[in-house]
């Protein structure tokens, strides 16, 4: 994930991962670019004698750079611009350029924030998915369905549901007590989904989230995701243990420089050329 791209405010819009082919990056285009002032705002900046100044919505369209796709995504939200003047010494006046302020509220089909195990189930990927959307126009329900993903990832890799909770009576076991569950079976991952599961509390129950929170949550769960579903570090571990246990030696034979690997036609066709017979074990005539 590159943090850098994801950002709450932008001068101009960056290359964003493209949402249905994944290869190319959806840009934008001046020509597919607008912007409007709304009536009221520009009678209250004349009145404040602010004519340099603009406020308003803006809506364009960023297309995929990857010649086989060309998805397009419509993005919207507000913007925010003033003039600036810089003294400039070969013509001894002031050039004056606009510095802008774009503040994305929605985009459809919303870029992608993270990849994902292609073996990831329907079901979490889909919430996966739409948290992109939110993450744009409502950061709180953002938050929330991070932590219903996380309750169907859990799903997935096989944490039931109902079960003995914490008071010792038998129920419906909470997320705390499911992601207790999976550390007993896949131990090292309960403190990153703790920190998604707090953020997607708050998020439910106060409407709001941080932007940089979200972003950490998302950083994470790409981390974990990995490793719950692609077994990554388990499988690494297993082959250095490997390695150990012969020592550095290849895994057969005395090892490829110091091995004759002969395949069984060519060594048969030398051992006739030898004994001077053709393939047929026959002396030619």
């Amino acid at each position: 994930m590159d943090r850098k791209i994801w950002r709450k405010s932008y001068g101009s819009l960056p290359g964003l991962p493209c949402p249905r082919c994944k290869t190319g990056k959806v840009r934008s285009n001046s020509k597919l670019f607008y912007q409007k002032q709304p009536k009221y705002v520009t009678t209250s900046l004349t009145q404040l004698e602010l004519q340099d100044v603009s406020e308003g919505r803006f809506t364009c369209f960023m297309t995929c750079d990857y010649e086989f796709c060309g998805e397009v995504v419509a993005v919207s939200g507000d913007f925010r611009s003033h003039d600036e003047y810089v003294y400039n010494p070969e013509t001894e006046e002031h050039d004056s350029f606009e510095d802008k302020m774009l503040l994305p509220k929605s985009m459809v089909p919303a870029p992608p924030i993270i990849t994902w195990p292609e073996n990831l189930d329907a079901a979490p990927r889909q919430h996966l998915v739409h948290s992109f959307e939110l993450f744009w126009i409502n950061r709180g329900a953002c938050a929330g369905r991070l932590r219903i993903f996380i309750e169907a990832l859990l799903d997935q890799l096989g944490v039931v549901r109902e079960g003995t909770k914490r008071n010792g009576k038998n129920g419906t076991l909470d997320l705390s007590e499911r992601i207790d569950e999976l550390d007993k079976v896949k131990p090292g991952h309960k403190a990153a989904l703790d920190a998604l599961r707090y953020v997607g509390n708050f998020g439910s129950h106060e409407g709001d989230a941080a932007f940089e929170d979200l972003v950490v949550c998302y950083d994470i769960l790409e981390t974990t995701l990995v490793e719950l579903i692609e077994n990554k570090r388990a499988k690494l571990e297993a082959e250095v243990a490997a390695i150990i246990t012969r020592k550095g030696k290849p895994r057969t034979g005395r090892g490829l420089l110091g091995r004759r690997i002969i395949c069984e036609p060519f060594r048969e066709f030398g051992k006739s050329a030898r004994m001077g017979t053709g393939s047929d074990g026959k002396r030619p005539q």
